[in-house]
């Protein structure tokens, strides 16, 4: 008799705590993370601070923790090879930890994340998996990071060399000796000089190649006071599969906010006014920046237009802009394109474009043409080796990525 009274009280127990344990595991169980930093630019690295308190009597046998980062950030992990007997990094996004917590106990660690791509993060995402003191029954728990209340970093995009990333259609050889201004004023004229392999038609000076019997084009001033404007096509293909929706390829579009954030770091200095139009939606970014245009204007709504950046005092303003961008398509390009024809002075306000885009097209070609005609100039800059456009003018200036290490 006594054994069986053992042995159900064995069983007793085993049910009570298991039961206890399943209802009851998570209670005055608390998970935090802080940050180190709140902002910092593309493959800078911060600490993320992990604290998991148990505020209760009883102990948890067994705790497993999943701390998860979301895509862009990764942990960097020293581990030892095995092969080599020395230390190597690691870039895991999910680490596997197991406790045995006591009775109000704290455990606090710190990670090093490595913050490899430009955007908005919020972070404090796990998966805790409880056990009783048998292990014979695991209960989940999955704490999702809350937008308004977890913490946020927010990863700027970091400038890189346009001349050594970037090469012009142009420019087939050769060195060229450019200025500290992205574009020429064609207003102001510093002389002329004889035609050369690669100049664009629109600069030939036809009084003077009349008088000279050759070819001759006009030398343009760079000017610090001369304002242009930013489009950033947020598509990265011609067609896309869903839109309103975000782009099929994120990689090449990614590229594109990198290289505006070059273009403004390469003005900063220069007290130069640039805004940014691009086909996403508006209301993303704030009701002050809710439509350039009337609601009821269809397409005109949908066409996001940034505050005006200029100089150094804004270029951080600019870079935080960058930085919480997000990827969602609002319109097609082309009848973004359409609308900017239809109120060129509303978009351009006289200044020049540069056309930052994943792919190249006719109706783009077409476009900056259209805008040659009310004196707007416009240069490309393309992310990828997608090119719809069967010929590319010799007086229209692209600039496509470069794929060849030095």
């Amino acid at each position: 008799m006594i054994l069986i009274a053992l042995i159900l009280a064995a069983v007793i127990v085993f049910l009570v705590q298991a039961d206890w344990y399943k209802k009851h595991a998570f209670d005055n169980l608390d998970y935090k993370v802080t940050l180190s930093t709140s902002e910092v630019f593309e493959d800078e690295e911060i600490f993320l601070y992990e604290e998991i308190t148990n505020n209760k009597f009883l102990p948890l046998p067994f705790l497993k923790v999943d701390t998860e980062l979301p895509d862009g950030l990764a942990f960097h992990i020293l581990e030892d090879d095995k092969k080599t007997g020395t230390r190597k990094d690691t870039y895991p996004r999910i680490i596997h930890s197991v406790f045995v917590m006591k009775g109000h106990e704290m455990i606090r660690r710190r990670w090093r994340v490595k913050c490899d791509i430009r955007g908005t993060y919020h972070l404090g995402s796990a998966t805790l998996l409880a056990d009783n003191i048998f292990g014979s029954q695991h209960t989940a728990k999955v704490i999702e990071a809350d937008r308004e209340t977890a913490p946020q970093i927010v990863v700027l995009p970091k400038a890189i060399d346009l001349e050594k990333e970037f090469t012009c259609s142009r420019y087939t050889s050769g060195e060229f000796v450019v200025q500290s201004s992205l574009l020429s004023d064609p207003l102001l004229r510093a002389g002329v000089r004889d035609y050369t392999p690669g100049d664009p038609m629109n600069r030939i000076n036809w009084t003077q190649t009349a008088v000279r019997n050759h070819l001759m084009v006009n030398i343009e001033e760079h000017t610090n006071r001369h304002q242009f404007n930013i489009i950033l096509n947020m598509q990265a293909r011609d067609i896309e599969k869903q839109i309103p929706g975000p782009p099929s390829a994120r990689a090449t579009v990614e590229l594109c906010l990198t290289v505006i954030a070059s273009i403004l770091d390469s003005v900063s200095g220069e007290n130069i006014p640039v805004r940014i139009i691009s086909n996403t939606p508006p209301e993303l970014y704030g009701d002050d920046l809710s439509g350039a245009f009337d609601p009821d204007d269809e397409i005109g709504s949908k066409i996001f237009v940034s505050p005006e950046f200029k100089g150094k005092l804004n270029m951080i303003d600019a870079l935080r802009f960058l930085g919480q961008m997000e990827l969602m398509i609002s319109t097609p390009i082309e009848k973004m394109l359409d609308h900017i024809l239809e109120h060129p002075y509303a978009y351009t306000s006289g200044g020049n474009m540069v056309f930052v885009s994943s792919f190249l097209s006719e109706r783009m070609i077409n476009f900056a043409y259209a805008l040659r005609k009310v004196g707007v100039s416009v240069i490309f800059y393309i992310t990828s080796a997608s090119i719809n456009a069967t010929i590319i003018p010799d007086d229209i200036e692209v600039h496509f990525k470069t794929y060849i290490d030095e």
